[in-house]
């Protein structure tokens, strides 16, 4: 959440403010001794940040001010940016007075909730041309502007009185910088103002309904008018909210999210601790004061509570060394003797009686779950916890779902009670079914690795889970008696397909593929790069014939060796599917991807050695398109249009169907093995 402004914009502006001195902008004559000037510098550019929060859509108005702070009807705008940083000119102002005024749509720092927001500081420019727009200057900026118009002060000294003010009521130390230099985070960070904006936030949105902007306008309205702030709700309910986290009752983890945020450290305590005594008017508890007690009530109105207190009427007692809860002894006294939570009779406290241990506090899940974890509640679930020893622990929730489950019937499934996940019994104990047992139709244990499962003719092997067994692992080959090219075979669900290119081109053997192969190389048969296949020669038909006549029986061999066919859309849709199922989730192009040939190669995973690469096309031209990206394979299909193909695209997960209008396109031929 550091805020920074824009370096080189904040040049350009001072560049322009230097630029003319003959002109004198920056010059402005304040009255001295009488029938004398005293010439001041005015600043041409006000610069700055606003800290704590991240605004998206807003902007920086800068408002010329009178001697009393009133609108002299001058104004200018600034540039804001996404980090909070803003600059502006303003040369065209007479007075030294200005109100920076920063509105939009802002972001809260530890939640990230949206809302529209409002802040403004009044600046001197001939004292100060940066300013920081947080809570404690925009707090001190209300109570200057009180004083100006309402006690007639000069500004400098109504500045002076509002900086003391706000040390003194948000317990800032006395060595910290000007509050119109403070920062939020980062290098020269404000820990007051970062533990206050985080405590305001959470205050404003838990405690007020989320009514952030109309809570902090209303405090500062109700600071401009001075006075003890400890007699006013408002400020009275905010330090109760800073003694919760002080008491560590119960741990800060409502900024889980964004861990530098957290206040749970003891630089947050110390400071929380001051605040809290500063605006409930109480002192630190400490040895002279031992023994005293008060309570804290609820006195927010509109329905707010209290942050992170149990109840709405708490008592505190000093022990000599810090406050602590009291009231124990009270509901002694009135108990009648049953086990389990009891509610507190003065102070809405709530506690825990157990016969064999005794009295003490509820913990946070025994109030959470409404039900004491006593002697009698021994082994009672409430789901993700079980009561054990006097304590709700959380525990797996495998082993939950299977309490008391009788597994003597060895294969036996069922879900589990809390989960609903499945189970089954091997050996007499529970074993719970994986994603990929499930997918397999298996299950693999301790005693089974090593286990071959088939998902139709595919081998997964048993190891901490069941994986699929590589295409180089099983080492088989297809040899195409043709020409003797060599080509493992990858098995994927119910089928073996080649796990390459289909490399034949003999013309002679085969007249149909007579001018319709092609190779990037100029030579289909040289083997350096496997052939592009017109749909005919694919097909293994004449050059000469109607696509739109030809009946196709399957499967249909077309160019592939002998016991080997041209895929049917059917095939490949077998393929996808498998892919889908048993590969990363959202990954099915490229599983299917390998080789270096892709342009995002980064994102080849080639998960079952398929191997495909990125041949692009040949088109009708005679020209290639497409390296590096596709890939596109003929299909046969007995749909009235017969020229179609399968194309796989890096930078997408599925296949996609593409319809040619002429047999001339050259795409590769994968062939898929008969089922025997």
């Amino acid at each position: 959440m550091r805020k920074l402004f824009l370096p080189s914009l904040v040049a350009a502006l001072l560049s322009i403010s230097c630029s003319d001195d003959s002109s004198n902008p920056g010059v402005l004559d304040v009255p001295g001794e009488e029938g004398s000037s005293k010439p001041a510098l005015l600043s041409n550019v006000v610069s700055g940040s606003v800290e704590a929060e991240s605004f998206g859509n807003a902007r920086v108005d800068l408002i010329e001010l009178s001697e009393s702070l009133s609108p002299t009807g001058n104004a200018a705008t600034g540039f804001l940016d996404s980090t909070g940083g803003f600059s502006a000119i303003v040369e065209s102002f007479t007075s030294p007075y200005v109100e920076v005024v920063v509105s939009g749509s802002a972001v809260l720092p530890c939640t990230g909730d949206t809302y529209e927001s409002k802040m403004s500081v009044v600046v001197d420019l001939t004292k100060e041309s940066f300013v920081s727009v947080n809570l404690f200057s925009f707090f001190a900026s209300e109570r200057a502007k009180a004083l100006v118009k309402g006690e007639k002060m000069e500004f400098a000294k109504a500045w002076e009185q509002a900086e003391k003010d706000v040390a003194k009521w948000f317990a800032i130390s006395n060595d910290s910088a000007s509050l119109k230099s403070l920062r939020f985070d980062g290098e020269g960070s404000s820990p007051e103002l970062h533990y206050f904006s985080l405590l305001f936030e959470r205050f404003a949105l838990e405690v007020l309904n989320g009514k952030y902007t109309e809570v902090r306008e209303s405090m500062a309205k109700l600071f401009a008018k001075g006075g003890d702030l400890s007699k006013d709700s408002l400020f009275y309910a905010l330090g109760a909210a800073a003694l919760s986290y002080d008491m560590k009752f119960p741990k800060s983890s409502w900024c889980h999210t964004k861990e530098k945020l957290n206040v749970d450290n003891t630089e947050a305590m110390s400071y929380f601790h001051v605040l809290w005594t500063t605006l409930m008017g109480k002192k630190a508890c400490s040895e002279s004061l031992k023994g005293e007690s008060f309570l804290v009530d609820n006195p927010v109105s509109g329905g707010g509570k209290i942050p992170l207190i149990y109840g709405t009427k708490t008592f505190y007692l000093c022990d000599g060394a810090a406050w602590q809860y009291d009231g124990l002894d009270v509901i002694k006294a009135k108990y009648d003797g049953a086990e389990g939570l009891i509610d507190g009779e003065v102070v809405e406290q709530k506690y825990v009686y157990d016969k064999e241990s005794g009295w003490r506090y509820a913990t946070p899940k025994e109030i959470s779950w409404m039900q004491g974890c006593v002697s009698s509640n021994e082994g009672v679930v409430r789901y993700p916890d079980i009561c054990r020893n006097g304590s709700w622990v959380e525990l797996p929730s495998d082993s939950l779902d299977v309490m008391g489950v009788d597994c003597s019937e060895e294969g036996k499934t069922f879900e589990g009670e809390y989960t609903g996940r499945e189970y089954v019994c091997v050996s007499g104990k529970p074993l719970r079914l994986s994603e990929m047992d499930k997918k397999v139709g298996d299950y693999c244990t301790e005693a089974r690795r090593g286990d071959t499962a088939y998902v139709g003719v595919t081998p997964f092997i048993c190891k901490d889970t069941w994986e699929y067994i590589m295409p180089d692992s099983l080492d088989e080959w297809l040899k195409d008696s043709r020409d003797d090219n060599r080509y493992l075979i990858v098995r994927m669900g119910a089928y073996r397909w080649m796990g390459a290119n289909l490399r034949y081109a003999d013309t002679v053997a085969t007249p149909n593929l007579a001018g319709n192969i092609w190779s990037k190389s100029g030579n289909p048969c040289d083997g350096t790069f496997p052939p592009f296949y017109s749909w005919t020669a694919a097909m293994d038909l004449p050059d000469d014939v109607d696509p739109d006549t030809v009946k196709f029986t399957l499967p249909h061999r077309g160019v592939c060796p002998e016991g080997w066919h041209m895929p049917s859309k059917a095939d490949w849709d077998s393929l996808f599917a498998f892919a889908e199922k048993f590969g990363p989730a959202g990954k099915m192009a490229h599983s299917l991807m390998g080789g270096y040939t892709w342009a995002l190669y980064e994102q080849v995973l080639n998960t079952f050695g398929f191997n495909i690469p990125a041949s692009g096309r040949r088109e009708a031209d005679g020209t290639f398109k497409n390296e590096e990206r596709y890939a596109y394979y003929w299909f046969v299909t007995q749909e009235e249009s017969k020229l179609q193909y399968y194309y796989l695209w890096n930078s997408k997960e599925e296949a996609f169907v593409g319809k040619s209008s002429t047999p001339d396109l050259g795409f590769p031929v994968r062939c898929v093995e008969d089922v025997k």
